[in-house]
């Protein structure tokens, strides 16, 4: 688990995660590249981040964020990102099983997904993850619109 004071670790792994899937996210890696360290540290605000390593080397990253108004049993995945070498090999469980260790009173985990990002969905799909039905478009002019997915934290695939 990642805390305030390893904002410059998480800004070069995030960095490095827009850079190598750039469709997969909704921010970029310009916009987050002009962030401040204050900007960074407030990512943390209602949020855990956590990394997965292989030796030094950070091969995952996912943020869980506690959303205002939804239920305290409920968290929102972000950010997630496993490198392009390490996929299906586990990554996104071993963060998923790490981030329901960390939060056991995690009932639900949500998340949104570009709805173009096939391999995406399919790992979610895979971890156990059921779309809910819920859709929407993105705000920026690209027109790209994200589904959700939900999951149970009962067990992990």
């Amino acid at each position: 688990m990642l805390a305030a004071d390893d904002w410059k670790l998480l800004r070069d792994v995030r960095l490095q995660a827009l850079k190598d899937s750039p469709g997969a996210y909704i921010s970029s890696y310009e916009t987050e590249a002009s962030w401040t360290e204050a900007s960074w540290r407030r990512s943390f605000a209602d949020a855990l981040w956590v990394v997965l390593r292989n030796g030094r080397r950070i091969i995952g990253l996912a943020r869980s964020l506690r959303v205002e108004g939804r239920p305290p049993d409920e968290r929102h995945l972000e950010a997630v990102w496993v490198e392009p070498r390490h996929r299906r090999t586990g990554v996104m469980r071993a963060l998923l099983l790490y981030l329901t260790e960390l939060e056991p009173d995690v009932h639900n985990w949500l998340l949104w997904v570009l709805d173009h990002n096939a391999e995406a969905l399919e790992a979610y799909e895979r971890l156990g993850f059921q779309p809910t039905g819920e859709r929407q478009q993105l705000t920026d002019s690209s027109g790209r619109t994200e589904v959700r997915f939900r999951r149970s934290a009962v067990s992990i695939p």
